[in-house]
């Protein structure tokens, strides 16, 4: 009876354990340690996902509508099927034991992904010890956002719209993205320019010089202009298929740039081959961030600028294909309106705008530094 009342202790004992342990993580190359927080269900080992953002700094993606869950953890990508029990690591499926589990809108995924799966596979950068249940672990990579491409428009040879007063467009973006960068900097930000002078830059390059600055935002900043004198207003657009014949007129005149500067037919079908190719490979990562990046700048130039609304838009973009970030192009107003020409044209308008670009750039970056 003794022995009996021994071993029901043990096995209480056991069980506490179990619920209650945490996972210790000690980072190689700082004084420094966190913890993964466990939790028993239904007898097995649980971590929340959001447990691998406190630890490792991953971004986490919730994709109902996919029925997924993205982890971007040391620039690597994990994909969790939800009610699966499988993760995907370069198209390769990894049995984590047991199936993901949502509770009161928590995804909980089987401890075995940081005690096995993650030490297998990143086995340079994690490592666990089962005996002292502590991951040795490389300090967490920093994936908030720190440098900006700006992209002003036309330049040079391309003066871009031509307003009613002989105003060109090329001038008035730049100093719009000057006074953006201004303000990135002010706030702690690296910006790169993709020309800080009047130079001609093929969209092409523009594109290439933000991925090889990797940069992790790029916003390309434009005059819109109309055969109606009377379109006005701001709009702003990620990379996609057109789906209006006014995001396609839009479309075809910031292309044109190819054909008219870039050598004619041949440039085009070299960006027609190619860039296709790219814009799915690169932009269907960011198409969800781009979105709301576009969102969130078009917010704030209404908000601060009181110009008519025409609201969050996409099209096929050259200068957007290719980037590997969210992008988007921003129509700050049509230099072919009379009325619209006079206030783009004062400094204190430029300025307005400048700082509605900025606003919408932190608000996204703090949503997805939080994230």
């Amino acid at each position: 009876m003794c022995l009996k009342k021994i071993v029901l202790f043990l096995l209480l004992m056991i069980s506490f354990i179990h619920l209650s342990a945490d996972i210790k993580v000690e980072y190689v190359d700082k004084n420094h340690t966190e913890k993964i927080a466990i939790k028993d269900i239904e007898g097995k080992n649980y971590l929340n996902v959001y447990e691998l953002n406190k630890a490792f700094k991953a971004y986490i993606d919730e994709d109902v509508t996919e029925q997924r869950i993205n982890v971007n953890l040391y620039n690597k990508q994990f994909l969790f099927l939800m009610n699966s029990s499988y993760v995907s690591f370069n198209n390769q499926p990894y049995n984590i034991k047991h199936e993901i589990i949502c509770i009161d809108g928590r995804y909980f995924i089987p401890v075995e992904f940081v005690t096995h799966i993650l030490p297998s596979l990143l086995d340079e950068i994690v490592s666990y010890d089962s005996g002292k249940q502590l991951i040795k672990a490389h300090s967490p990579v920093d994936s908030s956002i720190r440098r900006v491409y700006l992209d002003p428009g036309h330049g040079g040879k391309d003066p871009g719209a031509i307003g009613y007063s002989g105003t060109y467009e090329k001038n008035i973006v730049m100093n719009i993205t000057r006074e953006v960068k201004k303000l990135l900097e002010q706030e702690g930000l690296e910006v790169i320019l993709s020309r800080d002078t009047d130079e001609f830059v093929s969209l092409k390059d523009r594109t290439e010089k933000g991925n090889q600055a990797k940069s992790q935002i790029f916003v390309s900043i434009h005059c819109n202009a109309s055969k109606s004198k009377t379109a006005q207003g701001a709009e702003v657009y990620f990379l996609s298929t057109a789906t209006t014949s006014e995001a396609r007129i839009v479309e075809a005149l910031e292309n044109s740039v190819v054909e008219k500067y870039e050598g004619g037919a041949q440039a085009l079908k070299k960006y027609d081959d190619l860039d296709y190719i790219l814009m799915d490979l690169a932009q269907s990562e960011h198409l969800e961030e781009s979105s709301d990046l576009a969102m969130k700048i078009q917010a704030n130039i209404v908000a601060t600028t009181k110009a008519y609304n025409r609201g969050v838009k996409q099209a096929g973009f050259y200068v957007l294909r290719g980037a590997y970030m969210p992008s988007v192009l921003v129509e700050v107003g049509f230099i072919s309106n009379r009325e619209e020409e006079k206030k783009l044209i004062k400094t204190d308008y430029q300025k307005k705008i400048a700082q509605a670009i900025f606003n919408g750039i932190v608000s996204f970056k703090n949503k997805f530094d939080q994230m």
